[in-house]
């Protein structure tokens, strides 16, 4: 499955905002760092506002915050870490 289905299948799903935090996890596990994910959520964000899909947009953008420390501490996604250009 392409990581294109990936995030559709989670935008697809009951609970979006979940399904793409546990993506999150699942791109972790898999060896990519936090400037990687935010990467490929960055590339996704793109192709999403391209459809005009705003609302997908939006909950990708969500997460984005999250990895990224924009938000309330409790609902940060991975450690913190340096981001460096990948």
């Amino acid at each position: 499955m392409t990581l294109e289905n990936r995030f559709d299948n989670a935008l697809n799903s009951s609970n979006a905002l979940a399904a793409l935090r546990s993506l999150v996890g699942e791109l972790s596990t898999g060896g990519s760092n936090k400037a990687t994910i935010l990467k490929i959520f960055e590339q996704q964000r793109q192709r999403l506002r391209v459809a005009n899909r705003e609302s997908d947009e939006d909950i990708v953008m969500e997460v984005m915050d999250a990895l990224a420390g924009w938000c309330h501490p409790g609902a940060r996604l991975l450690p913190d870490e340096e981001l460096e250009e990948v």
